[in-house]
């Protein structure tokens, strides 16, 4: 059922709906989405193992704490 309000863009947003989803679109941006965001927390992780490595404080001498 077209929406009767658009009148001649109803076409368009058709080709334009039929064209996102045969190209599977949203699955593809998702992906995309999917593998920044498990990338910037890779990174962070990273980053906060480096800042405990620098911050780890020594041993005392002896053995003692």
């Amino acid at each position: 059922m077209a929406i009767g309000v658009l009148g001649p863009l109803n076409g368009v947003i058709n080709k334009t709906a039929e064209e996102i989803i045969n190209a599977q679109l949203s699955s593809k941006v998702a992906g995309v989405l999917t593998t920044f965001v498990k990338s910037s927390f890779e990174a962070v992780d990273s980053a906060l193992k480096k800042v405990q490595n620098l911050t780890k404080e020594d041993p005392a001498p002896g053995g003692q704490p």
